[in-house]
Formats: structure tokens, sequence, C-alpha cells
């Protein structure tokens, strides 16, 4: 029933999945995602690491009816036509991971279709209003440099409306760039290949101010964006967007697409609802089926639900997007999220063994259950876990131990503010006290 319930929301939405060169970057240090991140804080994390990876390929699957669904793999590179050029980041094991997986770093580098955000791109239109467009690219610069030696040996003994084809451009791009150098004519075909005139100065004046030249620049602009007319074009479908654990796709699909992501949480989670109104996350739909699999069963039993039905199951967790190891199931693109919820904090007080770290003591209970740890105080760390049974048997492991004294943290009593306010009023209390055994103010005589 559930495997028949995916193939619904696929039929009736677009789907995405996405590969990157990295997932989560190791600067600046203490990077890593944590337990005790609040879903703002693990934003501002991801967001140091999408501004560090990029997108190596990006899977989508419209539907196309009941039940059937058509998949595409696009391997994307980032735009050089015109642009700052765009510098990202290798993480070894995911290079590893892709690789092992058969994933062609060939077809990545040297195939991969271009992309631009809204702000690339209007730097881009920017210089080639203003004709100060550049080319970023060595390899460009190669094959216009030899294009450039070519014309000009031909073009001294060459006659006025006499032509030549340019030879060994590999794609439309690299025809653009020798277009925007020289702004000769492009063939309407789709041979990749540029004809030179040799045209009189009058001639050049009167193509050069002719509204063809600027369609040749919004043909430019069009191939300079590449991948981004297609996510556009998924924008304005206003279909629900499918994904798996897709926190990380959404980064990517505004950071790289649309625009570079902003500092605020709260803005992010705005502009991606305004991108794709309806989100489905399915890792939240099957983690949250598991747990009330007994609740509304009656729906998955009938030999053919209806629409509404499906759609009365799905309700809840429309725009829930899963967040992985949080206080929080899952993140609310459309409201704000649930307030955090964790099992006990456990406090580790060290006795007896000098010089114990943060990286020390979470290897101490690695072997046991996971915490994330955190230094408290001297001799004294945080271990926050995802579930209530690993508080459980470490309190009951541990109750003996000769160096560690374990026990629930208690903000009154653990707190290092909490216990120095107390120390400061302690101190006030003496001093009151001893100034009123000693006799109090001090009386004035005439």
């Amino acid at each position: 029933f559930i495997f028949k319930y995916f193939f619904f929301v696929l039929s009736t939405s677009t789907a995405i999945d996405m590969e990157f060169t990295g997932l989560h970057s190791t600067f600046p240090q203490n990077n890593q995602p944590s337990l005790f991140d609040s879903p703002a804080e693990r934003y501002l994390k991801a967001r140091q690491s999408v501004q560090h990876f990029t997108v190596t390929q990006l899977g989508n699957s419209p539907g196309a009816g009941e039940y059937v669904v058509h998949s595409y793999n696009f391997f994307l590179f980032p735009s050089t036509l015109g642009v700052t050029d765009v510098e990202f980041t290798l993480s070894a094991s995911s290079i590893q991971f892709l690789s092992h997986y058969g994933f062609d770093y060939n077809k990545f580098l040297k195939d991969g279709i271009p992309y631009m955000n809204e702000v690339q791109e209007k730097i881009l239109s920017q210089h080639l209003l203003e004709g100060s467009w550049k080319v970023s690219s060595a390899l460009d610069r190669d094959v216009l440099k030899k294009a450039i030696d070519e014309v000009t040996s031909w073009i001294g003994a060459a006659e006025e409306e006499e032509t030549m084809i340019l030879q060994d451009l590999s794609g439309m791009k690299q025809a653009m760039c020798i277009q925007l150098a020289w702004e000769a004519e492009i063939p309407n075909d789709c041979s990749f290949q540029v004809m030179v005139k040799k045209v009189s100065p009058q001639h050049r004046q009167l193509l050069e101010n002719s509204p063809d030249d600027c369609c040749q620049k919004e043909l430019i602009l069009l191939s300079a964006r590449g991948f981004t007319n297609l996510f556009q074009t998924l924008v304005k479908a206003k279909k629900p967007l499918v994904g798996h654990n897709m926190l990380m796709d959404l980064m990517h699909l505004h950071d790289k697409f649309y625009k570079p992501l902003p500092e605020s949480y709260e803005e992010f989670k705005r502009n991606i609802h305004n991108l794709f109104p309806v989100l489905i996350d399915t890792k939240t739909v099957t983690k949250s089926i598991w747990k009330v699999r007994c609740k509304g069963l009656s729906v998955w039993m009938e030999a053919d639900p209806s629409f509404s039905q499906y759609l009365t199951v799905l309700a809840e967790y429309l725009n829930k997007v899963n967040f992985i190891r949080g206080g929080v199931s899952s993140i609310n693109f459309c409201g704000e999220d649930a307030p955090c919820q964790h099992p006990p904090l456990l406090v580790v007080h060290v006795q007896g063994w000098p010089g114990l770290n943060e990286r020390q003591i979470y290897q101490e209970f690695k072997a046991l259950c996971r915490f994330d740890v955190r230094w408290l105080s001297k001799n004294q760390f945080i271990l926050l876990s995802n579930k209530f049974k690993h508080v459980r048997l470490v309190l009951r492991d541990y109750k003996h131990h000769p160096h560690l004294r374990i026990s629930v943290y208690r903000h009154w009593r653990h707190s290092p503010r909490v216990n120095c306010l107390l120390q400061v009023s302690s101190i006030v209390a003496l001093w009151s006290l001893l100034a009123f055994v000693l006799g109090g103010a001090p009386c004035c005589s005439f």
C-alpha cells in the first residue's frame, strides 16, 4: 500500500534528487551537524557547506499521468560564460562514494550543463549591455585566440562579402564567445559553426545596430542560464516538489539557481515556500507512517483508495522537511517550527582522570551508544542523545564508574551562569550579614 501511495505522489508532482561535490564542510571548525543545533543554527552550518560545494548531477522525475513517471539525469557544471570564475571544493569521501556507484566525472567536467543564479545573470546581462564582456574560461580563451589568428590571416586577402567557416568549435558556448568577440553572424542551424563575413564599415555598423543583434545577446544569455531555464519552468509550474531528506537539495536549489542563500533562516524558508508552495519529503512521510502505522489503517486497506483519501493521509506531512539528528523531527516551510524536544541532558563529572576533552568523552561512550558532547565547565561535560533508551542505558551502566559520575542535567544546579549568580548573591548576603553583626549602618553625630 505504501508503494502504491508513493507512485500516486510521484504521478501528480515532480521529484528531484541531487548529488554534490561534498555535504558538510569542515571549515570553519565545529561546522559538523550536532544534536545541540536548533533548526536556525543547523541552517547556518549547512549554508557554509552549500557555499563551499557545488551540484554535480540533478535527477528529475516529472509525473506523466496515473502511476507513470519519466526520469531524467542532468550533469551540471557552473557556467563559465562571462561570469566571475566559480570556485568549489571537493570532499574526498563524497567523491569516493559517487565513484563507487559509477558516477561519470568525465561527463560532469566535460559535458555538464551550465547554470547560474539571478545575481550572476544580472552581472552577465549588464556586461553584455555595456560591451564589457570577457572570457573567464582558459579553454575558451585558447579557442578564441586560435579563431582570431585564423581570421586575421584570412581577412587581409578576402574580398568584400566573402565568407569563411570557423572549425573545431566544440559547442554553442564557444560559438557564442566568437560572436561576442566580433559581433559576427551566427547561422540559425545547430551545427555549432560560426560564419565570418567580410563586410564594409557601413554594413558592420548596420548589423551592430540591428534588432537581430539584441536577439543574439538574448540567445547568449539563454545559453549561459542553461539548466536554470528548467528550474524556472519548475517554479512556474507550481507542482508539488518531492524529495527524500531534501533540506540540502532545497538549499542548493536556492543558492545555485535562484539567489545566494540569505543569512536569515526565516527568509530562506519564505523564499522556498514562494518558489515551491507544496513540498513532500518522503523521509518525513515514511518516518511518521512507521510510528503511527496502526492509525488510519483503513485508508491503506481500501482496494482502490480515492483521490481525496490520499490527500487526507498526506495533508499533515505537506511542507514538512526532515531534520536529521535534531530536537525537531522536521522543518515547517509554511509556518513556525515545532519547539525542540530532546531526551534529558546528562552531566558527566570527571574525577581522577585529568586532561579529558570532548573527543575523548565521545569515544568513551561510542561503543555503548551515541551522544553528542559539549564542554560545560572544568571537569564537566554535557551529553545529548536523540533516544531515551540511551539515556537510561548510560545512567545504569555508569552508575559505579570509578572516574565518571553521571547525572541528569538540572539548570539551577549545573548552569555556570546560575552558579556564578548564586556565588555573587552569597558574597553579597555574607557582607550584608557581617555589616549587620558589626553594628549596622554608622550613625551621624552633631
